[in-house]
C-alpha cells in the first residue's frame, strides 16, 4: 500500500489536532535524525487537485492500509466523513479501523451490543458494525489532559502500523533517545538538547495552537449563544440564526440550551418570510396558501407558502398603500397613491385609469378573482370596477372623501371609512345601495379592521375593550353589537378573522388574539404573540378563512403564526386515554427506540393505548383489564412493546388477557402481594422491582420468573412502607428507604453500592448514571454504582413527578404539570413547557434519544393530549434555519457579535 493509514476528520472540530496526530504517529519511536517509514494520508497534505472530490477520496482510500477516524459531533454529521467511513466499511476490514475520540460522547450499550443511542461522536455508518465493544483511544479534554492522551493514541496506532507491541515501541523510543545522548557526548548532547528543545517547543507551540483554537471556538460559541438570548423577545429570526451558528461552532450545553430556547420561544410562531425591502401593506388568500406584500419601494411580492422564495407580480412607482389577493392567490391588485394595477395569471398587468390627479386609497379582489375594485378620491370619491373580460367601469360615490377600506365579492362591495365610521354595501350589478350607516367614530382613531366577508368591522381609540359592529343592520358608536378584549392602550395594526369570530390587535411588538363575543360575555384570556418586533400598520391579517392562523409584517419580514401549534419542534394530537383516579399519579409513557410508536397507561393503570405517533388515528386502546389487574410500567424491546400486567394491590396472581395487538408482548409480573414500582427491559429478560424492595427476573419468551431478592443468602431488602423509591436497569436495581439508597446486581442480588441519603422521592437509571430526585426538588446525578456524584441539578418542592431522561436531557413535571427540561451535564434549563393544572402529565424519551413525548391526562373527562417533539440536534438546527428563512448578514454579525464576520454565514 502507498499509505499506511488514512485520517478522516472534520476540519471545524480538529483542524489543529489532526496534523499533530499525523506527525506524532510518524515520529514516535524514532530519533530526531531517523526518517519515519510510515506514510499517513491527510486531505490537506496529500489530496491532489481533481474535478471530482468523491473520486479523489476513493482513489486515496484504495491506497491506504488502515483507517483512523477522529470522532466528534461535527465529524458524526459531516457528509465527507460519513462517505469515507461508509466506503471503508463496505470495502475494507474492521480490524484496521481505529477510532480516536476527539470530542462529544461515545457510549457502548451492553444490552443492545452496539453503540448507545446517546453517542453523538460517531457517524451512523459505524452503528451495527461491531459484534462486541471495540477499544478506542480518547484524546478528549483540555490542553493539560489532551497532550499526553494524544501522544498515547499516536503510540497505540503506530505500534499497530509497525506490527509490534505498544510497550516495545515505547521502549524503543526511550532507547533511541539514550543512544543519541551517548553518541553525541557533551557537545552533541547540548546540540541534541537544543534541537530537542526546539522540537519540543515546536510541539508545544502546535499543541498550544490546538488549545487556543479550541478555546477560541468555545468562547465564540458562548458569545453567539448570549447574543441569541438577547434577541429572543424582538428579533426571533436573528435569535434562531445565532443559536444555530453557536451550536455548529461548538455543541456544548450552553449552545444547546440557546438553540432549544430559540426554536421553542414564541411557540405559536411558525416561520419568517424575509423580503429585501420593508413591507408597507399585507394581504392573504382565502385558502391560506399565499400572502401578498406591498413594499415601500413600490414592488408587490406574492409568496406561496409552499415555495422557498417570493415572486414579484407588480412594480409600482412609490410605497404601496393597499394590496389585495384572490381566494387561490392567482389574482393580485395593488395601489400606490398615483397608480393602481391588477395582475392576473398568464396576462400582462392591467392598469387602472383614474380621474386626473386622483389619489388611490384602497383595492379589493373577490374570492373568485373575477372582480377587482379600486377606490380613489379627487373632488369626490370614485370606485373603479374591473371585471375579468370586461372594460373598467367607474362609479362616483356619494362622498367627498374616498373610502380607505373596501371588500368585494362578485355580487356586492362593502366600502368603509375608518376615520368616521361611514360604510355602505353596494350591489355590483346595478350599483344600488343595499345598506349603510354613519357609525360616528371619534377623531382619536388608533386602529380599525374589516372582516374578509364584509359582514363586520371594528375600530378602537384605546382601551382593553375593542368594539365590533355588524353590517347587516344599522350601526352606532354608542351601541356596538360585539366586542373583543385585549390589554392595550394605543394599538396599531388590527385584523378581524373572515367570520369575525376572532380579532387580532398589535401594540408595542406584541399581538393579542381575542374571541369576539356579545357584550357581557365571559372571555378567555387572549393569546399573546411576540418575538417579531413592532407590527406595521396595515400589516396584520388572518390567513384565509382560518381563525387560528395569522400573518404579520414587521420591517422587511412577514411572520406566520399558528394558534394551534405547541411549538416549532412539537406536534400535538388527542388520544383516547381515560382519566385515572384523583389520587393517582401521571400517565406512564414510553416511546419505541426510534420514536415511531408510543404506548401510554393512565395514572391508575386501568387503561392504555398503543400506536404510531405519525398516524394518531391508528392509535388503539389496549385490552380492558376489568379491575382484575393493573398495567405496569410501559416498556419497549426494539419495535416490540412489553406490557407488564400485575395484580391489583393485595393480589397474588394475575392472568394475562387476550386481544393485545401483534406488536405487544404481555408479561405477568408482581405476584408477591406487592405493586410493581419499577421495571427495565434487557435483551431477553425483564427486571421487575416490587413495593417491598424485592425484585424478580422474568423471562420474556417463557414467562418464567426467578426471585432474586429476598433470598436467604442476600441482605434483606427494605420492607414496605419503608421503600420510598426504586429503579431498574437491565443489570442493576436501586431501592431507597427512609435513610439510604442501595444498588444491587440484578442477577445475584449482591450489593454493589450504597448511599446514605434521606428524603429520596424518585430514582431512575439512565445509561451509566443513577438519578436521585430528592423531596426538596434537587436532582443528584450519580454513577450507577454510587461511587461518585457527577452533578446536582437545582430544583424546588414543586418538581413533584418522576424524572425522565435520554442521557443528555432530563425532563421533570411540576405540580402544576408544566414540564422543565434541563441539560443533564450542566443543569441549564433548555425548555419549559406550560402545563394545565387540571391535568396530569407523563413524559418519555425514545431509545435513540431523538424524540420526547408528553401525555397530559385530563382529571375529569375527555381525551388526553399527546405532544411528540423531535429534539435531535439535526432537527433543532434545521428548525432554527427554517424559522428564520434566511442567513445572517455581515452587518448583523458585526453588530451583535462585535467581531469581523466569517466568510460563511449560511445557516445549515
Amino acid at each position: 500500500m502507498e499509505y499506511d493509514a488514512f485520517i478522516s476528520y472534520n476540519r471545524e472540530a480538529d483542524r489543529f489536532t489532526a496534523p499533530l496526530l499525523q506527525r506524532l504517529i510518524r515520529r514516535v519511536g524514532k530519533s530526531w535524525r531517523t526518517p519515519s517509514s510510515l506514510r499517513i494520508f491527510r486531505d490537506t497534505t496529500n489530496l491532489r487537485l481533481s474535478p471530482s472530490l468523491e473520486h479523489a477520496l476513493i482513489e486515496a482510500l484504495k491506497k491506504c492500509d488502515s483507517f483512523i477516524l477522529m470522532a466528534s459531533p461535527q465529524a458524526a454529521v459531516s457528509p465527507w466523513v460519513r462517505f469515507e467511513v461508509d466506503w471503508w466499511r463496505n470495502n475494507r476490514s474492521q480490524d484496521k479501523f481505529f477510532i480516536v475520540h476527539s470530542g462529544g460522547r461515545i457510549l457502548w450499550n451492553k444490552a443492545l451490543n452496539d453503540f448507545d443511542s446517546n453517542t453523538d461522536a460517531l457517524p451512523e455508518e459505524v452503528r451495527g458494525w461491531y459484534s462486541s465493544e471495540p477499544i478506542w483511544a480518547s484524546i478528549a479534554g483540555d490542553g493539560k489532559v489532551r497532550r499526553p492522551k494524544l501522544r498515547d493514541a499516536a503510540l497505540t496506532i503506530a505500534a499497530h502500523l509497525y506490527g509490534m507491541e505498544k510497550d516495545q515501541l515505547r521502549d524503543e523510543d526511550r532507547l533511541a533517545l539514550r543512544k543519541t545522548r551517548r553518541n553525541w557526548g557533551i557537545a552533541g548532547s547540548l546540540l541534541v538538547i537544543a534541537v530537542a528543545g526546539a522540537v519540543f517547543a515546536g510541539t508545544l507551540a502546535v499543541e498550544s495552537r490546538v488549545e487556543a483554537g479550541t478555546q477560541q471556538q468555545i468562547g465564540l460559541s458562548r458569545k453567539l449563544a448570549g447574543a441569541s438570548e438577547s434577541q429572543l423577545a424582538t428579533n426571533l429570526d436573528v435569535a434562531n440564526l445565532l443559536a444555530a451558528k453557536a451550536f455548529r461552532t461548538d455543541p456544548n450545553p450552553q449552545t444547546r440550551a440557546a438553540l432549544f430556547r430559540a426554536v421553542s420561544a414564541s411557540g405559536n410562531m411558525t416561520r419568517y418570510l424575509p423580503f429585501d425591502a420593508d413591507v408597507s401593506k399585507l394581504a392573504a388568500s382565502a385558502d391560506g396558501s399565499a400572502v401578498v406584500a406591498g413594499l415601500k419601494d413600490g414592488r408587490v411580492m406574492r409568496w406561496r407558502l409552499t415555495d422557498r422564495t417570493p415572486e414579484q407580480v407588480l412594480d409600482l412607482d412609490t410605497e404601496i398603500v393597499s394590496v389585495a389577493i384572490s381566494g387561490n392567490g392567482d389574482v393580485v391588485a395593488a395601489a400606490d397613491k398615483s397608480s393602481a394595477r391588477v395582475a392576473r395569471k398568464g396576462r400582462e398587468p392591467e392598469s387602472v385609469t383614474a380621474v386626473r390627479d386622483a389619489e388611490f386609497r384602497a383595492v379589493a379582489v373577490s374570492e373568485s378573482g373575477r372582480t377587482a375594485v379600486v377606490t380613489s378620491d379627487k373632488n369626490g370619491a370614485v370606485a373603479a370596477v374591473l371585471t375579468d373580460g370586461a372594460s373598467q367601469v367607474d362609479h362616483r360615490l356619494d362622498r367627498t372623501i374616498g373610502y380607505d377600506h373596501v371588500v368585494t365579492s362578485d355580487d356586492e362591495v362593502l366600502f368603509f371609512d375608518s376615520g368616521y365610521g361611514q360604510w355602505a354595501r353596494v350591489r355590483v350589478s346595478d350599483w344600488r345601495a343595499v345598506l349603510g350607516a354613519d357609525t360616528g367614530f371619534g377623531t382619536a382613531n388608533y386602529g380599525q379592521a374589516v372582516s374578509a366577508d364584509g359582514r363586520a368591522f371594528s375600530y378602537t381609540n384605546g382601551g382593553d375593550t375593542i368594539w365590533v359592529w355588524q353590517t347587516d343592520r344599522d350601526t352606532s358608536v354608542a351601541e356596538p353589537h360585539l366586542n373583543a378584549r385585549a390589554p392595550i392602550a394605543k394599538p396599531g395594526a388590527m385584523a378581524l378573522s373572515a367570520d369575525a369570530s376572532h380579532l387580532a390587535i398589535a401594540e408595542d411588538g406584541a399581538i393579542y388574539v381575542s374571541q369576539v363575543l356579545a357584550p357581557g360575555s365571559t372571555f378567555a384570556e387572549p393569546v399573546k404573540l411576540n418575538g417579531t418586533g413592532r407590527v406595521t400598520y396595515g400589516g396584520l391579517v388572518f390567513l384565509g378563512k382560518d381563525d387560528r392562523k395569522l400573518a404579520s409584517a414587521s420591517g422587511n419580514r412577514v411572520t406566520l403564526w399558528d394558534l394551534d401549534q405547541v411549538d416549532r419542534i412539537g406536534r400535538s394530537f388527542p388520544i383516547e386515554l381515560s382519566p385515572g383516579c384523583n389520587a393517582c399519579g401521571p400517565p406512564d409513557v414510553a416511546l419505541s427506540h426510534d420514536g415511531a410508536q408510543m404506548m401510554a397507561f393512565d395514572g391508575s393503570g386501568w387503561a392504555g393505548v398503543i400506536g404510531p405517533v405519525a398516524r394518531p388515528g391508528e392509535i388503539r386502546q389496549l385490552a380492558d383489564l376489568n379491575l382484575d389487574a393493573l398495567y405496569g410500567p410501559a416498556l419497549w424491546r426494539g419495535s416490540e412493546a412489553v406490557v407488564v400486567v400485575q395484580p391489583q394491590v393485595g393480589g397474588s396472581r394475575v392472568k394475562v388477557p387476550a386481544g393485545f395487538p401483534s406488536q405487544v408482548r404481555a408479561v405477568a409480573a408482581g405476584q408477591r402481594n406487592g405493586e410493581v414500582i419499577a421495571a427495565a427491559m434487557g435483551s431477553e429478560r425483564l427486571v421487575v422491582v416490587q413495593s417491598d424492595g424485592g425484585f424478580d427476573l422474568v423471562d420474556v419468551a417463557s414467562g418464567d420468573t426467578r426471585t432474586v431478592v429476598p433470598d436467604p443468602s442476600a441482605p434483606v431488602a427494605p420492607k414496605a412502607p419503608d421503600v420510598s423509591a426504586a429503579a431498574a436497569s437491565s443489570s442493576l436495581v436501586a431501592v431507597a428507604d427512609k435513610a439510604s439508597v442501595v444498588v444491587r446486581d440484578a442477577s445475584t442480588g449482591a450489593e454493589v453500592g450504597r448511599l446514605a441519603q434521606a428524603g429520596v422521592r424518585y430514582l431512575a437509571f439512565v445509561g451509566d448514571r443513577l438519578l436521585v430526585q430528592l423531596e426538596s426538588g434537587e436532582l443528584e446525578v450519580w454513577d450507577d454504582r454510587l461511587t461518585g456524584r457527577r452533578n446536582t441539578i437545582a430544583g424546588d418542592a414543586g418538581l413533584f413527578w418522576p424524572p425522565s431522561s435520554n442521557g443528555v436531557l432530563v425532563a421533570r413535571a411540576r405540580g402544576d404539570n408544566s414540564v422543565t427540561v434541563a441539560d443533564l451535564e450542566s443543569g441549564s434549563v433548555v425548555l419549559t413547557v406550560p402545563g394545565d393544572p387540571e391535568s396530569r402529565v407523563g413524559i418519555g424519551f425514545s431509545g435513540d434519544g431523538k424524540w420526547m413525548l408528553t401525555v397530559a391526562e385530563s382529571r375529569d373527562s375527555g381525551p388526553a393530549t399527546a405532544v411528540v417533539r423531535d429534539i435531535s440536534d439535526e432537527n433543532l438546527v434545521r428548525t432554527a434555519c427554517t424559522t428564520a428563512g434566511r442567513d445572517l448578514t455581515a452587518d448583523e454579525w458585526r453588530a451583535l457579535v462585535d467581531a469581523s464576520a466569517p466568510d460563511d454565514l449560511r445557516c445549515r
